[in-house]
């Protein structure tokens, strides 16, 4: 005689993670958080003042080009938080355009500070006379924008 076995009904296996489990899991993802937060600020910073500085080397090349453009020099002249660009030279009028604000300025991103060691001033030709180096600071970092008396404009360290 054979004997036949009824199969009971197996209730499904429940999934998931023990409250142990996440602790330690939130206690990982926590530590990550704390570790690489420093560095994410500082890689935050100084892309800020990198941005800053591809910035000023625009407006100076601005000023360039628009030497090229009126076939007469024009004087880049470097303030604390803000460029202007002056015909002639750099005690000739200021420049009026769509990048500047009605007194002339073209104003640097808000936190950044500029100082140069001369205003260049830019012939009909391009040429930049004198070079000049233009410090671009947000805090404790730099970087610099660099005239060549050529008129090539270049970011350095």
């Amino acid at each position: 005689m054979k004997t036949i076995h009824l199969a009971r009904e197996q209730k499904p296996a429940q999934g998931g993670f023990s409250l142990a489990e996440m602790t330690v899991l939130l206690a990982v993802i926590g530590s990550l958080c704390v570790l690489s937060l420093p560095i994410f600020l500082s890689y935050y910073q100084s892309a800020q003042v990198r941005s800053a500085a591809s910035d000023v080397a625009g407006f100076v090349n601005q000023g360039r080009q628009l030497a090229i453009q009126r076939n007469q020099s024009v004087c880049v002249s470097i303030g604390s938080t803000a460029v202007q660009y002056r015909l002639g030279s750099c005690g000739g009028t200021v420049w009026t355009g769509a990048i500047t604000t009605s007194a002339g300025n073209v104003n640097t991103p808000a936190g950044i500070t500029l100082a140069t060691t001369a205003n260049p001033v830019f012939s009909n030709l391009g040429a930049a006379t004198p070079a000049a180096t233009i410090t671009v600071s947000q805090g404790t970092r730099t970087l610099s924008v660099v005239v060549a008396s050529s008129g090539r404009v270049s970011l350095g360290p």
